[in-house]
């Protein structure tokens, strides 16, 4: 499309165009594959058992269900164009029984990802995922494009919402960090949560078989594969997790059986967690997640790969990474306040490690015992403060200011400092915010 795009007045129209020719097989796939699953452990398989003429009825169920699904998604291909208007937005024309025509603003882009499910794979086909600010559904995808066709792709469309008719720039990544397999699932098993499930596993099989026998080691599969599970899955899905830098944001690669690369685009970081779980301690490993503008819905535990900037990492590579992130900013030289004595009678165990900070360009939070987190919001991204006082934290004199940002994962939040301290730091913090966001807009970058 970059070559008709270049034929037409302006460079901004192109001509309707539609998805790979092999996108109808690609996306029938999944479905027959687990109507085969179905087939294969409903009733004890007994549809691979039934013959008809001679032929397993599963087999026969799976064929149907190939060319079906196949033959329908590929009226559906044919009913989906997509093109660059008058205006340089992408239009996108769908659906068989009912017409959907969607126009995507890209002065609302957001950000634009790649992602390549293994079936996608095997025929040489990714999917461009779109990112778009706004509520509702923000997310758009053109699947399946060949791999050449999504990178031309995704330059078209950065290039298109950055400036009318500017040349694209070349893809020239330099990779900052790759993370190691070995350390990756080392990382797994030791943090908080999943040795916490491995010990109570350890636990209750140890109790059972005291009690019961050797009986009690029957339930080692069905205990220990829930914590296993989430590794293994885990492990999949960040496999081969690399950081590079690139001249529109940090691209983050990852995926084992899904490959997806992820832009963290400039600007749209709107905070920064660093994790640092008990277990971790020993080998100062720390994981990086943060909060992206119009990346909403994403677990609050961190585990979703698109709030995750780096899932294990020493504090040396921590640190270069947060440099391409929250540029000219020293996490660690920002000067903290310490919770007073009395926070102890309300947080008895990380009233120790409570404190906050800022400097000109930053808001920082440290909570945090078993697992310590430092939270850290630019200025410029601070949406509201609120003063939150609980009964016991008001018989304390204490409270808690939060920073509101958008949706996400990375909670900013200084706990239970004196009420009146808080109120100065909620009201200070209100006037950085309003002064660093009119910095922003003077310059342009808001």
């Amino acid at each position: 499309m970059t070559d008709e795009a270049a034929n037409t007045p302006g460079g901004l129209a192109t001509t309707p165009a539609r998805l790979h020719p092999l996108t109808p097989i690609a996306t029938a796939l999944p479905i027959v594959a687990a109507i085969f699953a179905v087939t294969l452990f409903a009733g004890g398989g007994s549809a691979w058992q039934t013959n008809v003429a001679g032929i397993p009825l599963a087999i026969a169920i799976c064929a149907l269900a190939l060319v079906v699904v196949t033959a329908y998604r590929y009226l559906l291909w044919q009913r989906c164009e997509y093109w660059f208007d008058d205006t340089g937005d992408l239009r996108i024309d769908s659906g068989l029984l009912y017409r959907n025509e969607r126009k995507v603003q890209l002065s609302r882009l957001q950000a634009v990802d790649i992602e390549r499910p293994l079936l996608a794979r095997l025929f040489g086909l990714a999917s461009v995922k779109i990112d778009i600010a706004g509520t509702g559904d923000s997310k758009v995808a053109l699947a399946y494009l060949s791999n050449e066709e999504a990178i031309t792709m995704r330059i078209d469309l950065l290039d298109r919402a950055q400036a009318e008719g500017r040349v694209a720039e070349p893809v020239v990544e330099t990779v900052l960090h790759a993370v190691a397999p070995a350390d990756l699932l080392v990382s797994l098993l030791l943090r908080t949560a999943t040795a916490g499930l491995l010990l109570l596993t350890g636990l209750l099989v140890f109790v059972t078989f005291m009690t019961s026998g050797a009986s009690g080691l029957l339930l080692l599969p069905f205990t220990g594969g829930i914590p296993l599970f989430i590794v293994v899955t885990e492990f999949i899905n960040l496999y081969g997790f690399t950081v590079a830098k690139a001249h529109d944001g940090v691209r983050l690669r990852y995926g084992l059986l899904r490959t997806q690369a992820q832009t963290v685009p400039m600007g749209r970081v709107m905070a920064v967690d660093i994790m640092e779980p008990l277990l971790w301690r020993r080998k100062g490993w720390v994981r990086l997640r943060l909060t992206i503008a119009g990346v909403a819905g994403e677990s609050d535990d961190g585990s979703s790969q698109r709030s995750i900037l780096l899932p294990v990492g020493s504090r040396e590579v921590a640190d270069e990474v947060l440099r391409h992130v929250l540029p000219g900013v020293d996490v660690e030289a920002v000067p903290l306040v310490s919770a007073p004595e009395k926070t102890r009678w309300r947080a008895p165990i990380q009233s120790k490690r409570l404190a906050f900070g800022h400097t000109d360009a930053v808001f920082v939070c440290r909570r945090g015992r078993v697992t310590r987190h430092l939270s850290v919001v630019p200025h410029a991204r601070t949406q509201s403060v609120s003063l939150v006082q609980g009964p016991w934290q008001r018989r304390l004199g204490l409270s808690t200011m939060r920073v509101d940002i958008p949706p996400g994962p990375v909670k900013v939040e200084a706990l239970y400092f004196p009420a009146d301290q808080m109120q100065v730091v909620a009201d200070e913090q209100v006037a950085r915010a309003r002064a660093s966001r009119a910095g922003d807009w003077a310059s342009g970058s808001g």
